[in-house]
């Protein structure tokens, strides 16, 4: 049994972590603690009979606690992981990683030399759509791929969120834009790099907002993206091929249950097919499980973590105002 210690009282934590790590009969959480928020922990505590702790560090110092679940603000990362990782505590942190490579860089570090799962959780990544997408892009029901085609944004929302307050780690790069980055990672495999990019500012907000991107790999395949915060939502994939296209339009965020739709068009019609539904953070929960004996999977997940944070760093780069 892996006993789970949760820093902070993030939405996050409510609605998906804790009933999707309930359900899982090889993790426990033992306790949470929360900084910035005391009023939360209440809710917590009658909702999932959560044990309190004084503090980030009584959690990760506490010696009965195998791992850490990290759903704080982005800038907020680099600190607790790092301080978690020398603790030897495995780590289960939120998107992004951090918010810098140089240190999701000494992250990785710190976990390969104590043998440590550091997992970012891009759940969406586990969900069974995108392996039955790529099953049907492998099958050649669109013919050969000539471009790939990536949104996501959403409304504003609310003026206190940390999504607005640079200090935290806000703005659309670290949020939104790591989606479209990481399934530009899926869809173009190791070789992938970002070509292009732009981050766009509203007066009203110290943060970038909204902005694109474009992708390719050493094949020449191209993904273009988007992405936004102050828009209507929008989380969708195109592919388009030779032969026809392929199109869903829940590929980041579908919820348990929900079975997502694939349309696809070709000179011989339209039709739409029926996508596999699934619970992506479940999914997710049990790869970090599985990533404990096995260091190739490991591995992989540190090549990815720094294949992901130099992107995005890439953008910003690029970006630069």
């Amino acid at each position: 049994m892996i006993r789970m210690g949760i820093l902070g009282c993030a939405e996050i934590a409510f609605r998906r972590f804790l009933p999707a790590i309930k359900d899982n009969k090889d993790f426990t959480c033992v306790c949470i603690a929360e900084e910035y928020d005391k009023s939360k922990l209440e809710q917590f505590e009658k909702e999932f009979g959560l044990k309190s702790a004084d503090s980030f560090q009584d959690i990760i110092e506490d010696e009965n606690i195998d791992a850490v679940y990290i759903p704080l603000p982005p800038a907020l990362h680099f600190p607790y992981a790092k301080a978690a990782l020398e603790h030897k505590k495995h780590v289960f942190v939120e998107k992004p990683s951090t918010t810098k490579y140089e240190d999701t860089n000494i992250l990785v570090d710190i976990a390969k030399k104590n043998n440590l799962v550091l997992q970012e959780n891009y759940m969406f990544q586990f969900h069974a759509q995108i392996t039955e997408i790529k099953s049907l892009l492998d099958d050649g029901v669109i013919g050969d791929i000539r471009l790939i085609k990536s949104t996501f944004g959403f409304p504003l929302r609310e003026a206190n969120d940390f999504r607005y307050n640079k200090k935290l780690g806000g703005g659309a790069l670290l949020d939104a834009a790591g989606y479209v980055t990481k399934l530009a990672r899926l869809m173009l495999g190791d070789t992938v790099k970002v070509d292009t990019a732009t981050l766009n500012y509203l007066p009203e907000y110290e943060v970038d907002m909204y902005g694109s991107a474009t992708y390719s790999n050493s094949e020449g395949c191209v993904l273009q993206g988007s992405f936004s915060m102050d828009s209507y939502y929008q989380c969708c994939l195109e592919i388009l091929g030779n032969k026809g296209r392929l199109f869903t339009n829940r590929i980041f965020t579908a919820p348990p249950g929900y079975v997502p739709l694939l349309d696809i068009e070709t000179n011989e019609g339209k039709k739409q097919i029926k996508l596999p539904e699934d619970a992506h953070f479940a999914r997710s929960i049990e790869k970090f499980l599985e990533a404990f004996e096995n260091e190739n999977l490991r591995n992989q997940m540190y090549k990815d973590l720094l294949i992901q944070a130099r992107m995005v760093e890439d953008i910003k780069l690029m970006s630069k105002r």
